[in-house]
Parts: C-alpha cells; sequence; structure tokens
C-alpha cells in the first residue's frame, strides 16, 4: 500500500512537471522557438512582416537604401515615413536577416546605410 501511494505520487509530480513547462513555454511566448533561424518572431501583417516577404522574394540581394525599400513598399500600397521603417530594419538586422553596410557589392563606398541580404 505504501509502495503503491509512492508511485501515484511520483506520476502526480511527474504530471504537474509537465503543465508547469507548458504554462512556462506559453508564458515566455516559446521564446527557445522564436529565436530559430525562419520562426516568426515578429507579428503577422506588421512592418517587419512586410520587409521579411520582400527578402523572401530576393529584393535585397543587392543593397538598398531606405528610400528604395520605402519606395518599393509604396509601389505595395504600403505607405510608410522613413523613420517608420528604421526601427524595424534594426531589429530585421539583429535577427541576422538582412546585414548593414556602407559598401555597393562591387565595393563603392555608399553616403548612405545600405541593406542587404547576407551571403550564404
Amino acid at each position: 500500500m505504501e509502495k503503491k501511494k509512492r508511485e501515484l505520487s511520483l506520476k502526480d509530480v511527474s504530471k504537474t512537471l509537465r503543465n508547469h513547462e507548458a504554462r512556462l513555454l506559453q508564458l515566455e511566448g516559446n521564446n527557445a522557438k522564436t529565436k530559430a533561424k525562419g520562426a516568426n518572431w515578429y507579428k503577422p501583417g506588421s512592418t517587419i512582416d512586410k520587409i521579411v516577404t520582400l527578402i523572401n522574394h530576393g529584393y535585397f540581394k543587392k543593397p538598398r537604401t531606405i528610400s528604395e525599400i520605402q519606395t518599393r513598399l509604396k509601389e505595395q500600397d504600403y505607405h510608410f515615413k522613413s523613420s517608420d521603417l528604421t526601427l524595424p530594419l534594426r531589429k530585421i538586422v539583429r535577427n541576422e536577416l538582412l546585414k548593414k553596410t556602407k559598401y555597393y557589392l562591387d565595393g563603392t563606398p555608399s553616403k548612405k546605410w545600405l541593406y542587404v541580404a547576407p551571403h550564404k
């Protein structure tokens, strides 16, 4: 009888631990998964999402200025001020989807910051 109570309590503890783990993952927003490459760490429909779509379609194969990005988004009927793009671009660079540089692909310098997809 003592052994049966002990086994029940171990099962209960195990179940409780699984429940706690699931709740922690939910509270943290699955932080471990969001850091994985390709995971959506941004909200669908956000400015970042619109820029990531451009990345996925190869728009950043050559370096682009903020004004070029702004123009491309206007063509898709998304009207942003250049200041509205700086923070999303910074987050994208930090997540290594784009690189920020002052040089074109041929090595010539630029006066403005350029954003380009990293070579893989």
